[in-house]
């Protein structure tokens, strides 16, 4: 999954706001959580950097909220 899918993803089905973008990586906030999301062109995100995205948006989206986007 691209950077920039995943942006997609959580600002259409989380009403996630993008705070503040400073070169390629995107600052995220939903609700009270946020995670910063790097969007580089054609780049898939690392299955590491995802579980970390997943484990700082999870208090705020559920539990495995991107297990169901998949």
């Amino acid at each position: 999954m691209t950077g920039k899918h995943l942006l997609r993803v959580l600002r259409k089905q989380f009403d996630c706001v993008a705070e503040s973008q400073r070169g390629s990586h995107v600052k995220v906030r939903c609700g009270r959580c946020r995670t910063t999301v790097p969007v580089h062109a054609g780049e898939d995100l690392g299955p590491g950097l995802l579980a970390q995205i997943g484990r700082d948006l999870e208090p705020c989206l559920g539990e495995r909220w991107l297990q169901r986007i998949g």
